[in-house]
């Protein structure tokens, strides 16, 4: 524990020979005192007392003062859990298997592609002509990439990725299985003989900045003419489509299952919860917020969080959530009002008129 201490910056209150050889959940039945768990809410400092792990890493704020961890347990105290976490799991982290160094015999690499002696290249991947990769990348195995392809250093392609013709690939980026970059773009024009669609040619390409991560599963288009282009840093979930001839800015976050229609532009830093739908031609200003499920029509501004379908100011959404809740409430104001607008018009009928009397 104090080893671990050492390592993110934090203090040890309890046992500083606590041992540590494994990480687990604060609940996990099968924790001993050989796991270290991770406390970072007041709910979590409730549930340790009565955990079986052994060392727990925890946000200072949440723990009180006169919590002591129990004889034989240690609690490393940080400013930031979630940060010191990032830390600890480097230390726990395996190395991954992966293909050896060098070339696969199964490999099929063209004559005129660059592979230099640093790269390791995994069975049955397959190299088109004229492409260019850089030093120390790993290509994993069944990895398909065309012809013209320019892949920076220290890439790292897992099992499946498909990389097209005429894309590139900035320095230490991260495409998990089955990524497919450059596919065409989805246009089609209805065809003037009423013979169903005419596919629309896309000769752009893709270019994916430098230390980008896409998810398994995950689609970006290429342009109908020009790049679909994703800046350094962006980080894209699991099963995520960028349309074509899209622009996606610097550190951007991109959660599961969220789509980008074509020529979308979002701007530096923003962030898109999971399951958003971005209409084609939108701009999303830097820095903004868009919260999980919304459908986003129109531009949104820089340094907004947005929310809802049609995507619109999170408080002008949640004012508009909380009136809906409320109708029910109103319902029997409403039927109150509905049968004395009834007995008053029935008393008018029945009232004798100025004419009678």
């Amino acid at each position: 524990a104090a080893d671990l201490a050492a390592a993110v910056g934090g203090e040890v209150r309890g046992d500083g020979t606590a041992r540590v050889e494994r990480l687990a959940t604060i609940q996990d039945q099968k924790a001993d005192r050989l796991s270290m768990t991770f406390i970072r809410s007041s709910k979590f400092v409730e549930l340790w007392p009565n955990s079986g792990c052994g060392t727990a890493l925890a946000s200072r704020k949440w723990v009180p003062d006169d919590l002591e961890p129990g004889a034989g347990r240690a609690l490393i105290l940080v400013e930031d859990a979630d940060e010191a976490l990032v830390v600890v799991l480097g230390l726990f982290e395996a190395p991954r298997h992966g293909p050896t160094p060098g070339q696969h015999p199964s490999a099929l690499i063209d004559p005129s592609a660059i592979v230099p002696a640093t790269v390791r290249v995994g069975p049955n991947c397959v190299i088109g002509p004229g492409t260019r990769i850089g030093d120390h990348c790993v290509l994993h195995a069944n990895i398909t990439i065309g012809a013209d392809v320019e892949i920076g250093p220290g890439c790292v392609l897992h099992p499946g990725v498909v990389i097209y013709d005429r894309c590139r690939i900035g320095a230490k980026s991260i495409l998990h299985g089955n990524v497919v970059i450059g596919a065409d773009g989805f246009g089609y024009r209805p065809d003037p003989q009423g013979r169903g669609l005419v596919k629309v040619p896309h000769i752009g390409s893709v270019d994916i900045g430098s230390m980008v991560e896409i998810g398994a599963g995950s689609c970006v288009d290429r342009g109908k003419f020009g790049a679909t282009i994703v800046g350094d840093g962006t980080k894209i979930d699991n099963l995520v489509q960028i349309g074509h001839n899209c622009t996606i800015g610097r550190a951007c976050v991109i959660c599961a299952l969220t789509g980008v229609a074509g020529s979308a532009t979002i701007g530096d830093g923003v962030v898109i919860a999971g399951k958003v739908g971005i209409s084609d031609n939108v701009t999303v200003g830097s820095k903004a917020t868009i919260t999980a499920l919304a459908g986003v029509i129109s531009d949104v501004p820089p340094n907004t969080v947005y929310s809802g379908f049609p995507a619109q100011p999170h408080r002008s959404f949640m004012r508009m959530h909380v009136m809906i809740r409320r109708l029910s409430e109103f319902e029997g104001v409403f039927r109150k009002l509905e049968r004395f607008n009834a007995g008053e018009n029935a008393k008018r009928a029945s009232a004798p008129s100025e004419g009678d009397a």
